[in-house]
C-alpha cells in the first residue's frame, strides 16, 4: 500500500490558505524595501543636502554651479584650519594613550588571576552610562583655573583647558595651553576600546604563551613574540574605534576646550554663531574624511581578527607569580580610581553649596534655572522610550529578514545598515537641518525627528547584535513553523521574537542609553519647545551653573542605571523562559 503521501502531507488543518500565501509572498520584499527607503531617506538624504550645499552655489545641483570656493576659504583661513590640525592632534595621542592603557587593563583582565576582575571591568565600563560631558565637568572642577587640586591643594596657575584636558576626557570615555581637551578624550574612550581588546584577549588561545614558557621563553619575550602579535589586530582595531570616537566627539571639546577650537566645535560655531551653514556643512565633509576612514579601516581589521582566533581557546588562566598580581592590581585600581573620582566629583557638587569653598549640602542645584528644567529630563525619559522600543524592533526585523529570508538586495541593505557607524553624529544632525527644514516635512521642530535621528545614528550596532543572535537560533526551528503552515509573520512573532527577547531587551537598554547621553547627534536639533536633558548639561554650563549642570547629569545616570538594573531583572527571568522553551522545541 502506497503510504507515502499520507506521511509527508501537512494536515488540512495546518496548512496556508491560498489568500495567505499571496499575502506572503509579498511581506519580505515590502520589509526589505522599507528598511531601505528608511536609510536612504534617513541617511543618505541629509548627506547629500551636506555634499550639495558644499559642493554647489546655493545649493543648486548642476555643472555650472559646481564650486570649490568654500573649501578654498576654509583652507586658506588660518583659524579654522587650526582646528584640523588640532583635531588630528587629539586624536593621535588619545589613541595612543588609550590603546596603550587599555591593553594592559584587558590583559590583566584575561592573563593574569588578580582578584576583583568582576569590579574592575564593571568601573571601566561606567563612561558608557553617562554623557560623554561628564569627563569635562568634573575635571574642571578638580584641574580648572579654581579646581580643586590646582587651585587648592597645589596652588599653581596650571589648569586642564584645552588640549590635554580634552584628550584626557575621552581617554575615559574609549599634556600648555593645549591640556584638558586630551585628558577628556582619554577618559571617553577607555570602555569602547576595552570591548575591543578584552574580547580579543580572551579568544586567543592561551596555551600559545604556555608552550613558549615551557620551551625556555622569557615572559618579556613570550609577551613580545607571542602576545603583542596575536592581539595585533584587536589593537590596530581598537585604536581605529578611538580615533574615530575622538574626532568627532562634541562633548568634550565645547566643555573643556577653552579656545582650542576642533572640527566638531568649529562646525557648532559657524552654524550657530556666524549662520554660515555653507562653511558648517564644509567643515562636515572635512570631519567626514577620517572619520570614514577609520570607520574602513577597522571593518577590515576586524575580518582579519577572526583569523586570529582559536576555536579552542584555553579559558583557564594558569597562577599568576605575585609580583605581576601585585602590579596589575595596583594598575587596575589606579584606572579605576581615576574613573571614579571623575563619577565621585561630578555627584558630590551636584550636592554641595559652593565647589571648593563651602562643603554645605544643599539640593538647591537639583532647581534647574533653565529654560527646560525637568520637563527635558521628561522628554529625554520618552524619548528614550520610544527610540529603545523602535530601535530594536526594526533593527530586529531588519537582521530577520537580512539573515534568515536573504532578499536579493541583501548586500545593499547591509551595507546601508552599517554606514551610520562611520558618519559622525554632528554631521547626521546638520543634514536633517538642511534636508528636513521645510514646511512639508511635519516631523521637523518636533521631538520626532530627533527619535529618527537617534535610531539611525545607532542602527549599525543594533543590527549586527541582531544578526548576530539570529545566527544562533537553529534554522530547523523556522522550518519546523512553515512546514506546520506558519506564515512569515506568524514565524517572527511566535517564534523568532520569543527566542530574540533577551537579545532585543539588550538592544533596547543599547538604544534608550545611547538616546539619554548622546549629545552631537541632537545639538542641532532641540528648538524652543523641544528640550533634551544632555543638551541643558552645556546650556547649563555655558550659563556658568556648572552645578546645576553636574545635578543634571547625576540624574541621567541614575535613569540610565535605573533601566540597567530593569534589564538584569527582565533578562534574568526571560532567560530562564526562553530555555524552556528551546527545549521544547
Amino acid at each position: 500500500m502506497n503510504t507515502t503521501s499520507k506521511e509527508y502531507a501537512v494536515p488540512v488543518e495546518y496548512g496556508i490558505s491560498s489568500a495567505r500565501m499571496e499575502i506572503d509572498k509579498f511581506i519580505v520584499p515590502a520589509v526589505t524595501i522599507f528598511i531601505a527607503l528608511l536609510l536612504f531617506f534617513f541617511m543618505l538624504f541629509p548627506l547629500w543636502s551636506i555634499l550639495k550645499l558644499s559642493f554647489f552655489k546655493g545649493g543648486q545641483f548642476g555643472i555650472a554651479n559646481f564650486t570649490l570656493a568654500n573649501f578654498q576659504k576654509y583652507f586658506t583661513t588660518s583659524y579654522t584650519l587650526n582646528a584640523l590640525w588640532h583635531s588630528l592632534y587629539v586624536s593621535v595621542v588619545t589613541t595612543i594613550i588609550v590603546t596603550v592603557v587599555v591593553f594592559f587593563f584587558a590583559y590583566a583582565m584575561t592573563r593574569t588571576t588578580i582578584s576583583g576582575k568582576t569590579f574592575f571591568r564593571n568601573v571601566i565600563m561606567m563612561p558608557l552610562v553617562a554623557p560623554s560631558i561628564i569627563q569635562a565637568l568634573a575635571l574642571i572642577y578638580l584641574l580648572g583655573r579654581n579646581g580643586l587640586i590646582t587651585a587648592h591643594l597645589l596652588q599653581t596657575d596650571w589648569n586642564i583647558y584645552g588640549a590635554t584636558g580634552i584628550i584626557v576626557s575621552e581617554v575615559l570615555y574609549c599634556l600648555p595651553h593645549a591640556t584638558g581637551i586630551i585628558v577628556s578624550e582619554v577618559l571617553y574612550c577607555l570602555p569602547h576600546a576595552f570591548v575591543i581588546l578584552f574580547t580579543t584577549l580572551s579568544a586567543v588561545d592561551i596555551r600559545l604563551d604556555e608552550a613558549a614558557e615551557s620551551l625556555g621563553a622569557t615572559p618579556f619575550k613570550v609577551f613580545t613574540r607571542i602576545t603583542l602579535p596575536s592581539a595585533k589586530y584587536g589593537i590596530l582595531s581598537s585604536a581605529a574605534l578611538t580615533f574615530n570616537l575622538t574626532i568627532t566627539d562634541f562633548g568634550n571639546p565645547v566643555v573643556i576646550g577653552a579656545n582650542y577650537n576642533v572640527l566638531a566645535t568649529e562646525i557648532y560655531a559657524q552654524v550657530t554663531n556666524l549662520y554660515r551653514f555653507d562653511l558648517g556643512a564644509t567643515i562636515s565633509i572635512i570631519l567626514l574624511v577620517p572619520s570614514m576612514m577609520a570607520f574602513i579601516f577597522n571593518y577590515y581589521i576586524s575580518r582579519k581578527t577572526f583569523a586570529m582566533i582559536s576555536g579552542a581557546a584555553k579559558p583557564v588562566i594558569p597562577p599568576s607569580r605575585s609580583l605581576k598580581k601585585i602590579s596589575y592590581t595596583i594598575y587596575c585600581s589606579l584606572v579605576s580610581f581615576s574613573i571614579i573620582i571623575i563619577f565621585a566629583t561630578v555627584v558630590i557638587g551636584s550636592f554641595v553649596k559652593v565647589w571648593p569653598y563651602d562643603w554645605t549640602l544643599t539640593l538647591a542645584h537639583y532647581s534647574f534655572p533653565s529654560i527646560g528644567g525637568y520637563s527635558a529630563l521628561w522628554t529625554s525619559v520618552w524619548i528614550s522610550l520610544i527610540v529603545g522600543f523602535g530601535g530594536s524592533f526594526i533593527t530586529l526585523v531588519a537582521g530577520y529578514v537580512m539573515e534568515t529570508r536573504k532578499p536579493f538586495f541583501k548586500q545593499f541593505i547591509y551595507l546601508l545598515s552599517v554606514m551610520p557607524a562611520a558618519i559622525p553624529g554632528l554631521v547626521m544632525g546638520l543634514g536633517y537641518i538642511l534636508a528636513f527644514n521645510k514646511p512639508y516635512y511635519f516631523f521637523y521642530g518636533t521631538p520626532w525627528i530627533i527619535v529618527i535621528n537617534i535610531i539611525i545614528c545607532n542602527f549599525t550596532l543594533g543590527i549586527l547584535s541582531s544578526i548576530s543572535n539570529l545566527r544562533n537560533i537553529d534554522p530547523s526551528i523556522e522550518e519546523a513553523s512553515i512546514s506546520l503552515g506558519g506564515d512569515t509573520i506568524k514565524t517572527f512573532f511566535q517564534i523568532i521574537f520569543p527566542l530574540s527577547r533577551v537579545a532585543f531587551f539588550q538592544n533596547f537598554v543599547y538604544f534608550f542609553m545611547r538616546s539619554m547621553t548622546t549629545i552631537s547627534a541632537v545639538i542641532f536639533l532641540v528648538s524652543a519647545t523641544v528640550h533634551l536633558a544632555a543638551i541643558e548639561i552645556i546650556m547649563l554650563d555655558n550659563d556658568g551653573w556648572t552645578a546645576s549642570a553636574n545635578a543634571m547629569c547625576t540624574c541621567i545616570i541614575v535613569i540610565v542605571l535605573i533601566m540597567l538594573g530593569i534589564l538584569q531583572i527582565v533578562s534574568k527571568k526571560t532567560g530562564r523562559r526562553q530555555e524552556g522553551l528551546v527545549s521544547a522545541i
